[in-house]
């Protein structure tokens, strides 16, 4: 199970949290260990009532979690070896013939590549048998089923003709063919699209102040497609750009911004990473935009305090001019991108996600989602669908390499100048070796990030 970034330095900061969180995986682990006959006993007794079934797989691994647990372990653990030792010696090697042999580096990778996807998929056969032993011989006899095989007398099989010879050998060719195309395709970036750049905040490697004109005006200069920045309401319903809903951190002002006026809070100063600046109203940062012709994500930020009319406030008041400019707008709150997908349709929303757990079923125009879960199968689910989605906050190198090749529509970084490298980089000298291990690890179910 992968845990996003921003939740892991929440758990870091607060050591307490992780006893209820090894606590819960203890008792899943347990549970899964004592309840592991529960197939073959469902299979076996159809008609069990559901208590029953789970008192016998409990009596069945009675004074036995141990030696299962040691059995699983055992086999995850080699398995795991195999399959990560495999990997590395391909990547390995991709990585030699990248820098050694460029002239045929793109072959031996769509070679390499069709080996992994043999090696894999052997692997996960190998797996799922294994584990089925286990449970198996944990049961200790094989289930009887509800139906009667009919016996049948067996037909002496005739040796396959020339035809069927050569029609097999056919299958064989097109399907290595289909395949060696595909590999071809993955590894020569045919598939990706360039994603939008996206800058945090308004800010580039500290630049400025965060969600700062000096800071817009700055970071407009490298031309990224859209700059993201946040906007809350304040006391007298304006709308400020401000992330956090505390001055504390920024301003050293231990207030709430719906605590005051928008006049009281253009009036303090912010600070942040050597630079300061005055707090902007969200008309002025807009036509500091317009003005740089600097498109923006605009981010709804939301707290109880909210005024019932503050979504009606915002499209009354910047519908036409964010239209005009082709701005974007995207929320944490699902009522607000409702509200906005309803009272106006035209508006581009994307739904902020935290986590990827299953896909959503939403108005919304598309998703930003926050990386470490982010997979090719959400953002392929996604482009089914018409929608867009977009990553944050993707600082890494690593991980920005990953973004690209699971073809998000943008990137959302605080390094925006070591975005616009990666993304030259890849598309002037893409490296095979890269794409391999990204390759193997979605094969293997895992977002994590590669060697380079």
């Amino acid at each position: 199970m992968t845990v996003p970034d921003f939740i892991i330095q929440d758990m870091w900061s607060s050591p307490k949290i992780w006893v209820p969180i090894i606590l819960v995986y203890a008792s899943a682990l347990v549970l899964s260990i004592r309840l592991i006959t529960f197939l073959p006993e469902t299979i076996a007794h159809p008609k069990a009532q559901l208590r029953t079934t789970l008192k016998r797989c409990w009596q069945a691994t009675q004074y036995q979690a141990w030696r299962i647990f040691l059995k699983g372990f055992v086999l995850t653990t080699s398995v795991a070896i195999v399959g990560v030792g495999f990997r590395l010696i391909l990547f390995a090697s991709q990585r030699y013939y990248d820098q050694h042999l460029p002239h045929q580096a793109l072959f031996l990778a769509i070679l390499n590549l069709f080996i992994l996807e043999i090696v894999s998929q052997i692997l996960l056969a190998l797996t799922v048998v294994l584990v089925l032993q286990i449970v198996l011989n944990q049961y200790g006899e094989v289930p009887a089923m509800a139906t009667v095989v009919r016996q049948s007398k067996v037909k002496k099989r005739t040796n396959l003709t020339i035809l069927r010879q050569i029609g097999t050998i056919g299958l064989i060719v097109i399907v290595a063919g289909g395949v060696a195309l595909y590999n071809y395709v993955y590894l020569e970036g045919m598939l990706d699209d360039q994603p939008a750049l996206i800058s945090h905040r308004g800010v580039d490697d500290g630049n400025g102040v965060q969600n700062t004109i000096p800071a817009l005006e700055k970071t407009a200069q490298e031309e990224p497609d859209y700059v993201e920045m946040d906007v809350h309401e304040t006391k007298d319903q304006q709308f400020v750009v401000m992330h956090d809903d505390n001055l504390k951190h920024l301003a050293g002002v231990d207030r709430g911004v719906h605590d005051m006026t928008l006049a009281e809070l253009t009036a303090l100063t912010v600070r942040e990473n050597g630079h300061s600046a005055k707090v902007a109203s969200f008309d002025q940062y807009l036509a500091a935009a317009e003005k740089h012709h600097q498109k923006l994500l605009v981010e709804i930020k939301t707290t109880n305090e909210d005024s019932p009319q503050m979504v009606q406030h915002f499209i009354d008041k910047y519908e036409k001019r964010l239209l005009k400019n082709h701005n974007r707008i995207h929320s944490l709150s699902y009522l607000i991108v409702a509200e906005i997908k309803q009272k106006a349709p035209q508006l581009f929303v994307s739904f902020i996600l935290p986590y990827n757990i299953t896909f959503p079923q939403t108005p919304a125009n598309g998703y930003t989602m926050e990386a470490t879960t982010l997979d090719s199968d959400f953002v392929g689910q996604a482009h089914g669908k018409g929608q867009t989605v977009y990553a944050w906050t993707v600082n890494d190198e690593d991980v920005m390499q990953r973004m690209l090749f699971t073809s998000v529509d943008g990137i959302i970084t605080d390094q925006l100048s070591t975005l616009k490298e990666v993304v030259k980089e890849n598309n002037d000298h893409p490296s095979y070796a890269t794409r391999l291990s990204i390759y193997s690890s979605q094969l293997a179910g895992f977002n994590g990030d590669v060697e380079n």
